[in-house]
């Protein structure tokens, strides 16, 4: 779309939810409007305010606009990094896209895989931004800017929002919560077509469907996926109780491993890049069921562990930190001190003493929350402490020294601890430096690009109330007044809520669209084995051939190697898929 002045065009993705407000706010500075389009707001309020109009902006979007007088090119991505922008550059061009599935046909050639990429990759089960698997291929942060001028030809993304530059804020965290609550679930609920919402037993979908369906129950659906034989995490049920009592009309889809197994190329190929979370399919399949309801918008309550502290481990890595950086200020520790502390958290008695039935809970209570520090990296007090933490984490730096032929062995010895290396700043909050790592490489690395992606693979739109630029602010800012890490999990988030969920909701335990995860990933992996040993990775080398042949024979013997195993898999098939562009329906044989 062009402006008015004809100075600036733009090509947008995304939505301004509060785009009305800055209207009114365009329109009394005389501006005059042709149309109803978010888009053409947005344009406006870039010609006016230049890049301060993204403070402004509540929503979710990637945008470039393209300024003919001063011969520059701005880009923009949301705050949590809801939509996607990949770019590609050399001294001469310079492509961005929505999708690799976009950019990569635009390339003068086929990207070479990036091993340190794929190192990471097998650490995390996706690639912490901003880089991609491939070579010089990367994407714009969330919430950085990016301005390419031809006469300086300087890439360098900027940072325009973080958490620790959220200013404190005083007053009543349930009070201030639920009115930003409500705001966000108002502003999210504008729109001309119906609306659903993915509704599963949890209290964060839970919430979002009794806040909106008190001005919206004649117009909004839910929806909700169940698994074969309905285990005891299929949450239909609940889901169905919930939306029955809202007066929702209420959708439910079964999944099937042989219907994943049948569909996995072209799920991943959805996904656009590789990304081993097998709850992707529920995703998925709960999208594919609303579009089927002529539903074009979903909510979904991504995002509320993330800032809710709904991760024991998350809250695990925030006390570990404070301790690390007190203990080693002490002049009777040190990092010698700390050192020899992990030597006696790591000793066999005393992990009995955490993990045995035996022991008495008065007695584990203290013992517990020591046991992670054992895994903790202590190769410096300022490191921040972070996935180290996570058992799958763990597991894959076990698999490093084989995975990969010799001939890439010359990865860094810190490669798998580079997208949370940045040093803890003791100046600042350490729980809220801790959340921020987390938004820089879970969220948005995993969980917001797989919901983005299977959704509009569906022609359905998933947006967040979870997730709002005004929510974050009065959250964090309240946590650097009131710090709430030591809270229960999601303590500020259920007094918020307490009023409009039964107890049987507020006390049930955190599952999400939780698949059958060893039982679907054991199928995949039987069924596209074949593929893996003689596809690209292994031929490549890529991947170890002769450890991929022994991780196969043990699997099959003993089980072992399941996740690693169809983290391989996926990547395999993303390749022939994305890269390659490799139609794996003919070629693809158990």
């Amino acid at each position: 779309m062009m402006s008015h002045s004809e100075r600036f065009c733009i090509t947008f993705n995304g939505e301004i939810y509060n785009y009305l407000e800055i209207r009114q706010e365009l329109e009394l500075k005389e501006y005059r409007f042709k149309s109803s389009s978010d888009t053409e707001i947005l344009l406006a309020a870039f010609e006016e305010w230049g890049h301060q109009c993204l403070a402004k902006l509540r929503g979710m979007f990637a945008f470039a606009i393209w300024d003919r007088q001063a011969q520059s090119l701005f880009l923009a991505r949301d705050r949590f990094g809801e939509k996607p922008l990949f770019y590609w550059h050399d001294d001469q061009t310079f492509y961005f896209a929505s999708e690799l599935k976009g950019l990569l046909p635009l390339l003068p050639e086929q990207p070479e895989l990036n091993p340190a990429a794929i190192d990471l990759y097998f650490h995390y089960q996706y690639v912490p931004e901003p880089i991609t698997p491939l070579k010089n291929v990367y994407k714009l942060p969330a919430a950085h800017t990016l301005t390419v001028t031809p006469k300086d030809w300087i890439i360098a993304p900027t940072c325009y929002w973080s958490l620790e530059d959220i200013p404190p804020v005083e007053g009543n965290p349930s009070q201030l919560i639920r009115e930003q609550l409500e705001t966000s679930i108002n502003l999210t609920l504008r729109s001309d077509v119906p609306i659903g919402l993915a509704l599963s037993g949890g209290i964060d979908s839970s919430a979002i469907a009794a806040l909106a369906a008190r001005n919206y129950r004649d117009t909004l659906q839910a929806f909700s996926i169940g698994y074969e034989g309905r285990p005891e995490y299929d949450e239909r049920s609940q889901a169905q109780s919930l939306a029955q009592s809202l007066d929702l009309p209420f959708h439910e889809i079964e999944l099937s491993t042989q219907g994943l197994v049948d569909f996995f190329p072209e799920l991943v190929a959805a996904v656009d890049e590789p990304i081993a979370d097998i709850a992707v399919y529920g995703h998925y399949s709960v999208m594919k069921l609303a579009h089927s309801q002529g539903i074009k918008v979903m909510l979904s309550g991504l995002g509320g562990d993330e800032l809710f502290w709904g991760y024991p481990w998350v809250t695990h890595a925030a006390k570990i930190n404070q301790l690390i950086y007190f203990l080693s200020q002490q002049p009777a520790w040190g990092m010698q001190g700390l050192r020899q502390l992990q030597k006696l958290v790591q000793h066999p008695l005393y992990q009995r003493l955490g993990y045995s039935s035996k022991v008495p809970s008065s007695v584990q209570s203290y013992v517990q929350p020591s046991l992670s520090f054992s895994r903790a990296n202590l190769s410096d007090s300022s490191q921040t402490v972070f996935y180290e933490l996570t058992p799958e984490f763990t597991e894959a730096l076990n698999y490093r020294e084989r995975l990969y032929p010799s001939t890439t062995q010359n990865l860094p010895e810190n490669n798998p601890y580079c997208p949370f290396q940045t040093k803890l700043d003791q100046r600042l909050d350490i729980p809220n430096q801790i959340c921020q790592a987390l938004y820089q490489t879970w969220l948005v690395s995993n969980c917001l690009s797989l919901g983005d992606r299977v959704s509009m693979a569906c022609s359905v739109e998933t947006r967040l109330p979870l997730l709002d630029k005004g929510l974050a602010e009065v959250v964090i800012g309240l946590r650097k007044t009131q710090p709430d890490h030591h809270l229960p999990p999601k303590a500020w988030f259920k007094t918020t809520i307490a009023d409009i969920l039964p107890d049987e909701v507020m006390n049930r335990p955190k599952r999400g669209f939780q698949p059958p995860t060893q039982v679907w990933m054991t199928a995949i992996i039987n069924h596209y084995l074949e593929a893996l040993q003689n596809g690209y990775l292994v031929s490549s080398s890529v991947l170890d051939g002769g450890m991929i042949k022994v991780m196969v024979n043990e699997f099959r013997e003993t089980g072992k190697h399941i996740f690693m195993l169809y983290k391989a898999v996926v990547l395999e098939i993303w390749y022939r898929q994305i890269v390659a562009s490799v139609s794996l329906k003919s070629n693809l044989v158990s």
